[in-house]
């Protein structure tokens, strides 16, 4: 790497910044706040089913009892303080490759314009779960059409099961997004009712987004389909994941009736499909039968053995022995014949093949893998290219795989963008990701002996945003090759920074170092700052007191920088984060700060017991009729959002360690 291409990094990166929204924006914003303007949108949401990748982790809120039959789905309302409309589609159960009119009724901060943009993913029958291989792209421009409306006709492609939709101008600084809900069109059946396939794919569009929305489509999909054995293994899945235990055991008995029925009726048929076998085998397994589980696993292996989950069970079968007996090298060999025999059938093959290559260190074994793995996690190639940069012999393959991913970019990739994000969202976000890619640059560099150029580029990665764990991990490689100074300015912004805890560690002049760490809260502040958003609420929204009382939210945020969590007892990642949330909270009130938590429950007895018995102290509300959920678009649990004193949102979606640095930037 040479002085040139230091110069043109950092002069792309330059181009990368934490971007703020336009000041024009900002104050059709403020407008439009202002008056006290709200949109009031239908939301008739049709629900789905359940996708093959499952992932346990499953982080959620546990839903409002009873959903509607396909046939009477409720319309609910959404009140926007902020950007939104209403699309609609004619007709609304559309079969597949139909022509659909759309019709848009904009909101005030887009009625001036003369055209719209209409963004959509596209979801096929195969399609994985999140977002890992779907891309966005435009499906039409809206054209004006008088009254505040917006028009088009849009034909879905033959293949195309399900489409989430949002709106833009025709630059993409204003989106509408259905307050982040996006808009949604499911192929339909004859019966008029949606497709097994579109239910199934718009389960897999809300893994990661909105859980409970996910379980809402299983809970529909067994309604609709109850002769499916995917119906129900869906839904138990999200029974299991999302409602938790004690929903669980009352409906395991259920559930192994009714496996039993299905076991009774499929077993004597001499022929079925992958599908078919592979459910059986998952619903056996996921109710803990044993014994079906064997029976089951055995015919999907044998009769469908290129299937998805047979492929599943044959790569965990070989990484499971390569555990016991070491040989790595017969593994590899192994999973190479099964890729060879069954392709990207599953993406657990691919996860145990990358793996096993990473264990052999071939490095012909380790591109190979990585192409395969790259075939069904596209987006993952960054990460890929770090890995080669700890192995000598691919060292500078990772560089220049870095290097190519690094300039892609420079360049706006609509496609990449999520149909939720402005492009100066997106734009804040290819920073970020640059600074990550410059580190593992500046890291192989070092690796190889060009410390100067290592060093350069290491600076480029922590010239902007907020990653205290990359200020540390920066300034130990630039203590390992002298630099000092350089060292202790980044461990001065690490020490600034009011979650961190230990000492740094280094020898300074105390009076030289306090001025580093002075310096350090200045550049924290701005640099947060920058990295804000700035998203108002609507001020009638409503949480419920322990007792039943009703109390508006902006009446306990007024005044004061606010911390809100949306947390839940039925979530696993939220039951592991409540001992950090409760020291954290403990520490903002001591600082003045507000707390508002916020639980999917009615703050019962039994949930008092419970908060007892944890020894939480900071204050609970319900969102007992889900009007906090839909001011903050939030639809998963644990989910934590930063109010300033004006009640308007400026850091979301954060890490717990990230919110001191948040409030301290506000106060």
């Amino acid at each position: 790497m040479n002085d040139s291409w230091i110069h043109e990094m950092k002069t792309a990166i330059a181009r990368l910044p934490s971007a703020a929204a336009s000041p024009d924006l900002l104050e059709r914003i403020h407008e439009r706040l202002a008056a006290n303007e709200h949109v009031i949108l239908p939301l008739a949401d049709p629900l789905r089913a359940s996708a093959r990748w499952r992932v346990a982790a499953a982080a959620v809120l546990v839903l409002a009892a009873g959903a509607g039959l396909w046939f009477a789905w409720p319309a609910a309302t959404l009140t926007a303080g902020d950007i939104q409309g209403e699309l609609t589609f004619t007709p609304a159960t559309p079969r597949a490759g139909a022509t659909v009119q759309v019709t848009y009724r904009a909101p005030s901060t887009l009625t001036g314009r003369d055209r719209l943009i209409l963004r959509v993913r596209y979801r096929s029958t195969r399609d994985d779960a999140y977002q890992r291989t779907t891309r966005q792209a435009v499906a039409a421009q809206l054209t004006r059409a008088g009254g505040g409306l917006f028009r088009t006709n849009l034909r879905l492609p033959d293949s195309v099961v399900y489409a989430a939709f949002a709106v833009e101008d025709a630059d993409g600084r204003i989106v509408d997004s259905n307050g982040r809900r996006l808009w949604e069109l499911l192929v339909h059946d004859p019966e008029g009712r949606p497709t097994f396939d579109a239910l199934k794919q718009r389960e897999n569009d809300m893994m990661g987004r909105n859980w409970e929305e996910g379980y809402e489509t299983a809970r529909q999909v067994a309604a609709l389909y109850p002769d499916r054995v995917g119906s129900w293994s869906n839904l138990f899945f999200y029974e299991k994941y999302v409602l938790g235990q004690s929903h669980l055991d009352s409906a395991l008995d259920g559930h192994r009736t009714r496996l039993k029925a299905f076991h009774d009726r499929l077993a004597r048929r001499a022929s079925l499909t992958g599908d078919d076998l592979g459910d059986m085998f998952w619903y056996a397994m996921d109710v803990g039968d044993s014994v079906r589980e064997a029976f089951w696993r055995s015919r999907l292996e044998r009769e469908a053995p290129t299937s998805p989950l047979a492929v599943q069970n044959r790569a965990l079968a070989i990484g499971a022995r390569a555990w016991k007996d070491k040989d790595s090298v017969r593994a590899l060999a192994d999973l190479d014949r099964l890729w060879d025999e069954a392709g990207p059938a599953h993406g657990n093959l691919v996860n145990v093949g990358w793996s096993m290559a990473q264990r052999v260190g071939d490095s012909a074994g380790l591109v190979r893998w990585a192409d395969h793995y790259l075939v069904m996690n596209p987006r993952d190639s960054s990460w890929i290219a770090t890995v080669f940069t700890r192995y000598p012999a691919l060292r500078e393959e990772g560089m220049r795989r870095l290097r190519r991913h690094l300039e892609g970019l420079q360049m706006l990739n609509d496609s990449r963008r999520a149909l939720e994000r402005t492009v100066e969202e997106q734009r804040a976000v290819n920073a970020a990701s640059a600074r990550q890619i410059l580190v593992a640059l500046g890291d192989a560099l070092v690796a190889s002996g060009r410390t100067a150029a290592g060093l350069d580029t290491l600076r480029l990665a922590v010239g902007e945003g907020w990653d205290v764990t990359l200020f540390r991990r920066v300034a130990q490689i630039q203590l390992s090759v002298g630099d000092t100074a350089g060292a202790l300015r980044l461990l001065g912004l690490v020490a600034a920074d009011p979650a961190t805890e230990e000492l740094t560690g280094v020898p300074v002049d105390s009076a030289e170092w306090a001025r580093l760490v002075q310096e350090g809260r200045s550049e924290m502040r701005r640099r947060l700052l920058d990295m804000a958003v700035r998203r108002g609420l609507p001020p009638e929204a409503r949480l419920e007191r322990a007792g039943g009382s009703a109390v508006r939210l902006d009446t306990l945020t007024r005044g004061r920088v606010t911390f809100v969590a949306f947390w839940s007892r039925h979530c696993g990642p939220s039951l592991e984060e409540l001992p950090a949330l409760e020291r954290l909270t403990g520490r903002l009130r001591k600082q003045g700060v507000a707390i508002v938590t916020i639980t999917d429950e009615r703050v019962s007895d039994d949930l008092q017991r419970f908060l007892a018995d944890q020894k939480l102290t900071f204050p609970v509300y319900a969102d007992a009729w889900r009007e906090a959920s839909r001011a903050f678009s939030q639809w998963g649990t644990p989910s934590y959002f930063v109010l300033d004193a004006d009640g308007v949102v400026r850091f979301e979606y954060r890490e717990l360690d990230r919110v001191p640095a948040e409030v301290a930037a506000l106060r």
